[in-house]
Parts: C-alpha cells; sequence; structure tokens
C-alpha cells in the first residue's frame, strides 16, 4: 500500500494516541504503511487480537458485522520478510473522519457531484499497486459513511467517516 493513502481530517477530536497490535501471521513480510486502514477479526474471533494488512486488489471492505477495521495505522509496521511485527493504530473514535482518495475522480470532481453523494454508505477498495481508495456505490452494510466537505478547499478526496458496526469492538 502507499504511505499517506488516508489522512485526518479533524483535528479538534481528543484522542489519547495510538494502540500497539500484533501483526498476523499472514501479514509477514507485508508491511502496513502509515495512513493505511488496517482490518482485525471481531471479538470472539480466535485471531481476533491480531490485526491484518488491507491486502492488494481486495475490494469491498469494510461490511457491518462481517469485516472489521482496528483503525487507522500510525507507524509502519515492523515485520520482515520472515517475522511478524506490530504496528501502530489509531483506533476508530467517535465523530473523527477521514479525508481518502475516491475510485473514480471524476464521480465527485463537482459540488453537485459530491453532495448527491453525503451520507451514502460506501466502501474501500485496494489497486493492484496498493493504494486505498473509495468506492461510490451506496449499500446498507457498507461500513463509511460519506461526510460534507468542500471540494474546491479539498480537490480529490472524500470525506467519510467510520459506521460503528464496521469497528472490531462493537
Amino acid at each position: 500500500m502507499a504511505l499517506g493513502d488516508v489522512l485526518l481530517y479533524d483535528d479538534a477530536v481528543a484522542f489519547s494516541g495510538s494502540e500497539k497490535f500484533k501483526l498476523n501471521s499472514d501479514g509477514v513480510g507485508a508491511s502496513i504503511n502509515a495512513g493505511e486502514f488496517v482490518l482485525k477479526g471481531g471479538v470472539g474471533d480466535t485471531a481476533g487480537y491480531l490485526v491484518t494488512k488491507w491486502g492488494v486488489s481486495v475490494t469491498n471492505k469494510p461490511s457491518v458485522g462481517t469485516s472489521w477495521l482496528a483503525g487507522l495505522a500510525m507507524s509502519t509496521s515492523t515485520d520482515t520478510a520472515t517475522a511478524g511485527g506490530t504496528v501502530e493504530v489509531l483506533k476508530p473514535i467517535e465523530g473523527l473522519t477521514y479525508l481518502v482518495v475516491p475510485d473514480t475522480a471524476a464521480t465527485w470532481d463537482t459540488q453537485a457531484e459530491y453532495d448527491a453523494l453525503v451520507g451514502a454508505r460506501v466502501k474501500l477498495s485496494t489497486s493492484a499497486t496498493g493504494v486505498q481508495t473509495l468506492l461510490a456505490t451506496d449499500g446498507s452494510s457498507n461500513g463509511f459513511v460519506v461526510e460534507p466537505l468542500d471540494v474546491i478547499k479539498y480537490p480529490g478526496k472524500v470525506r467519510v467517516s467510520i459506521r460503528r458496526g464496521a469497528v472490531y469492538n462493537n
């Protein structure tokens, strides 16, 4: 994935910092970069205490009740080609929103187009090159919600919040 795919939008939301998580064994040699969303098993999952890299060419995540987010990576993971590692993750906080690149920029490039999608429940995709981008299709189980944003001030970005049901510990 690319360093800094996702940016924090809200500076005013108070948080106590990140938390260190171990990478799942399938994360060996698959470094997570700061600024990428990180997946996690849900509560009760036997590997639920481990985080997983959002793999290349993975689409349609997170889903409420079936695939979950641990949060946003705040560091690059420490894994190597032969050993798992750790990564610092900012867990989702009520009121915190994020800026993400859209999958198809033309869908979001005017204020009217953007405003028509505010409130849509959407998912992320990861390209073959590893860039996390936002899809524009609304769905009842999709894990992100599009929030208002000035497209002149933030060209090429979409502001999203995370739905509670898409967070691993809800």
